[in-house]
């Protein structure tokens, strides 16, 4: 009895809506301070939320920290395709919880609001 209530308690407490990627989706932006634009695939990390993967060698590394906010291209399906402008923060730099892949780190996002252009 005392499992299910605290299951229907966390299901309350969890007020945003969360949105998967698409097996194609995809985010480019270029942090502030840098000379590139960086293209990652979206990947749902469940529990964790949306992100990237980023290897731990990266430049990319020096640029982004926990709690920036960037603007973003967000490409729901594929990079023809006209892209969303979106700005993010950025929640957490991690490695996966499982320890796969190698030498990587996820970079989670928390979707902050769509720009208009």
């Amino acid at each position: 009895m005392i499992n299910k209530v605290q299951d229907n308690h966390d299901r309350a407490i969890r007020s945003e809506v969360r949105n998967t990627a698409s097996d194609s989706a995809s985010i480019a932006f270029k942090p502030p301070k840098a000379q590139l634009e960086y293209h990652f695939k979206l990947r749902d990390f469940s529990a964790s939320g949306l992100g990237f993967l980023v290897k731990k060698d990266s430049d990319l590394l020096k640029f982004i920290s926990t709690g920036d906010v960037l603007f973003i291209k967000y490409y729901k399906e594929n990079v023809s395709a006209e892209p969303l402008h979106l700005k993010v923060q950025i929640q957490h730099i991690s490695a996966p919880f499982s320890g796969k892949p190698e030498n990587h780190l996820i970079a989670g996002l928390y979707f902050l609001e769509k720009i208009e252009n």
